[in-house]
């Protein structure tokens, strides 16, 4: 008997491990004490430039209709060719604004032998009394074009702003370059790997009708 509850509560812990997983965390705007957002975006060789946003603002608050350009965008990076949109969004970077995800989205018509586009340092979460929190971990990302560096995409959570993303270009291409990034504030720590969900719960489920049939036979 005792080892026939100890193999149930192992079932159940497969069943709550597969639930827990699904559990999700808060809108980004709704962090407490959050009051404001930054986009570092660095062009060139100069330092990157802070492109900071209220809570609610329009820019994050809404997701701008396609094509970017000078005049239908959030911010500019390089003159007449790079135009950014940003926004609260899901891990895979769709629009949502409740999402718990940030997402900066790009436009750069300069292929090689320019270096590609959508160059982000960091995303800094700008608290009330409080340090900035930069981003932890990259939920999905859109490198494009013959100058895209998808090995950078780290650098957008490195927490330094002297290092930045290179995400190529979109010349010919029906997609936006785009980096999502998680928070700890929202999105929680970053994922590892684990056991499908579904998994876990058929597993979890199917162990406990196993016990539940041995259990009626020995009685």
């Amino acid at each position: 008997m005792k080892q026939y509850w100890n193999y149930r509560i192992l079932a159940y812990l497969m069943l709550l491990a597969g639930v827990s997983t699904t559990l999700q965390a808060g809108p980004v705007h709704d962090i407490p004490n959050l009051d404001s957002i930054t986009f570092w975006e660095r062009t060139g060789g100069s330092a990157p430039t802070a492109y900071t946003f209220a809570v609610n603002s329009s820019q994050l608050t809404s997701r701008l209709s396609d094509p970017l350009s000078a005049s239908n965008n959030d911010f500019a990076g390089v003159p007449s060719h790079e135009f950014y949109d940003v926004f609260y969004s899901n891990a895979s970077g769709t629009f949502d604004i409740n999402g718990e995800f940030l997402t900066i989205e790009g436009f750069f018509d300069m292929e090689l032998p320019w270096f590609g586009g959508l160059n982000l340092a960091e995303i800094a979460l700008n608290f009330l009394g409080t340090p900035t929190e930069y981003g932890n971990w990259v939920a999905s990302y859109v490198a494009l074009g013959n100058n895209a560096e998808p090995g950078t995409v780290g650098l957008a959570i490195d927490g330094d702003l002297q290092t930045h993303t290179t995400m190529g270009n979109t010349i010919g291409q029906t997609e936006r370059l785009r980096l999502t990034l998680g928070f700890n504030s929202s999105s929680g720590p970053a994922p590892i790997p684990e056991p499908n969900v579904l998994i876990l719960l058929v597993t979890g489920l199917l162990a406990l009708n196993l016990l539940r049939l041995k259990h009626n036979t020995n009685s």
